[in-house]
């Protein structure tokens, strides 16, 4: 199983086999998107392998490998109703990165220091946020195999999660509104609906809205957050209402995001080429709408606990440690309501006698 390129046509391909055992075989477009999509589908393949293998069963004292374990840590998530994407997530890093490197090594003789060789080297382009969230599943993962004697130590049990320094947001409304009319059709929509609604702009939030989340009578929309495991209602205003129902008549699917009658899954240099398009001198990513957003209603006098609301955070101390440091002039506007003590005339004259100085009079 892998992805290939036919010489004839430069069309991508995937061959693989299915849950039957046979060969199968599945044909992807052309160019860096065809590769992308065979790419993506290679992914799937490998994770759904993983996902539905059967249970292990382990003798007493029998030695644990990662891929036993890992099967057994899944199956006990899918039970929980952890989700798809999540469980994916984890399945395609053992699978592509762990099981070939430690697959004839029992867990017990796995180093720390090789778990984290192999993140820095494999995600040495992504960012610091997204290798310590790998190195949290594989945590997760030892510890299931401890706490259930299947093993005897987690090789991450000391390693913490790095404190993450804030993200400086320099995106203001007016380059917001730029790369919104620079982009592609697709993405200005998105943009547009991750503005008006303040939502996580990836998977587990805006790319998940469908049109049956819409309260078309009540002006609002409802929005699961599977971070929290809530759900949250969110007003639409008026103006965005008639966009919305304007859209839903020319949509091919069921979600309010979608690209080529498909829905999205993320967003991948589209962003980035709108942004240079627009002259913008600094990086953005599709969550720095959000950050905009609340910082945004918090300057424009929005009360902090409705913002909390709409934000969908678990309390109002999260909303202010999260944004309220980035309105540097709010404590100077409030600071000048404050009423003064002095009169005009008990202000001290700054004239002082040369011999209050000190100094002879000449």
């Amino acid at each position: 199983m892998s992805v290939h390129k036919r010489a004839n046509n430069d069309t991508y391909y995937v061959s693989y086999r299915d849950a039957g055992g046979r060969q199968r075989t599945k044909t992807f477009g052309k160019g860096r998107e065809g590769k992308r999509d065979a790419q993506k589908f290679d992914e799937e393949i490998k994770a759904r392998k993983l996902v539905e293998a059967p249970l292990p069963i382990f003798a007493p004292g029998e030695k644990v490998y990662i891929d036993q374990l890992t099967q057994l840590y899944i199956n006990a998530k899918k039970a929980e109703g952890k989700s798809l994407r999540w469980i994916k997530e984890l399945a395609v890093l053992v699978k592509t990165h762990f099981i070939p490197a430690f697959a004839q090594r029992p867990v017990d003789e796995i180093r720390f220091e090789e778990i984290v060789e192999i993140i820095g080297k494999v995600y040495a382009d992504r960012s610091q946020t997204t290798r310590s969230r790998y190195l949290s599943y594989l945590k997760m993962v030892f510890q299931y195999g401890v706490d259930y004697e299947l093993t005897t130590k987690n090789p991450l049990k000391r390693w913490k999660k790095p404190k993450e320094r804030p993200r400086d947001t320099k995106l203001t409304y007016t380059d917001l509104m730029k790369i919104k009319e620079l982009a592609r059709p697709h993405l200005a929509w998105a943009i547009e609906v991750a503005w008006n609604l303040g939502v996580r702009t990836g998977e587990s939030e805006l790319l998940a809205l469908t049109w049956n989340d819409i309260d078309w009578d009540d002006s609002s929309i409802k929005v699961y957050a599977t971070k929290t495991k809530t759900t949250r209602v969110i007003p639409i205003a008026p103006e965005f209402l008639d966009r919305l129902q304007l859209m839903r008549e020319k949509a091919q699917t069921g979600y309010i995001i979608e690209y080529q009658g498909k829905p999205l899954r993320k967003f991948r240099r589209s962003l980035k080429t709108a942004a240079e398009k627009a002259g913008l001198t600094y990086p953005v990513v599709m969550y720095d709408i959000r950050h905009l957003f609340a910082t945004t209603l918090l300057r424009e006098g929005g009360d902090v606990a409705a913002v909390s609301k709409l934000m969908g955070h678990a309390s109002v101390k999260m909303t202010v440690d999260q944004y309220y440091h980035l309105l540097g002039g709010e404590k100077r506007r409030t600071i000048a309501k404050l009423p003064s003590l002095s009169k005009p005339e008990d202000v001290p004259s700054l004239e002082v006698a040369p011999c209050e100085l000190g100094v002879a009079p000449i």
